[in-house]
């Protein structure tokens, strides 16, 4: 029993270990959304970090390669500042994806981040699994609310592997697409990311999972 219990406990912790860190937390899409899907984006992450940005932009972009789906970041073709500037000029934006031929503009905001504390409960690896009634005596190991040494037998692996706190770190980003000749938002989600290891990771991770819902919900359509 002890074995299959400690065995149990490795398979979850590398369940956890393996699931994606970027999960999608909401969609929307507009009934003038084109059936088709979207070919060709124009990717503008908003943040004034240069790094940061290209880092975005360029996995974006790498997976839409993958898919066949052309696409120009915005790191490429317009000055660093061009966001943080009090004087944006979107005709000359829209100039660039015009001469581009994009049919759709990606962009991506970090609108939250977000700490939360949780607490995670201390590890049982006594009690009835440590061999069961006949291990401890009469009395002991089983259901714990006549005496106490039913509740020892129960609970004193809580004991050995207390409980603690952890603090979560959550970043939430939106993503809006807007059809190129309408200029109207035909597409938005919103991501959440906890915990990110790396801001590597975080883009990567971030990228596969948005454009595969993008790809479910027809938003850009395959061309491979």
């Amino acid at each position: 029993m002890k074995k299959n219990f400690v065995y149990i406990a490795v398979l979850l912790v590398a369940m956890a270990s393996c699931s994606p860190a970027t999960k999608i937390t909401r969609t929307w899409t507009s009934p003038s959304k084109n059936t088709a899907g979207y070919t060709n984006l124009y990717i503008a992450a908003v943040l004034g970090d240069m790094a940061k940005r290209a880092s975005f932009e360029t996995d974006v972009q790498n997976k839409l390669t993958t898919l066949g789906i052309r696409s120009t970041t915005s790191s490429s073709t317009i000055q660093p500042n061009f966001w943080m500037s009090t004087d944006l000029d979107k005709n000359a934006m829209m100039r660039i994806i015009s001469e581009k031929g994009n049919d759709a503009i990606m962009t991506m905001t970090l609108i939250d981040v977000q700490n939360e504390q949780r607490y995670i409960p201390g590890h049982m690896h006594g009690g009835m699994m440590m061999g069961g009634p006949g291990m401890w005596g009469p009395g002991w190991g089983m259901g714990g609310a006549g005496n106490f040494g039913g509740f020892w037998g129960m609970h004193h692996g809580m004991m050995m592997t207390p409980g603690h706190m952890v603090n979560d770190r959550k970043y939430f980003v939106e993503i809006n697409v807007y059809d190129v000749s309408s200029e109207l938002l035909i597409w938005t989600g919103q991501s959440k990311t906890t915990n990110p290891s790396s801001l590597d990771k975080f883009s990567r991770e971030f990228a596969e999972v948005v454009l595969r819902r993008m790809q479910r919900e027809k938003v850009i359509q395959p061309q491979n």
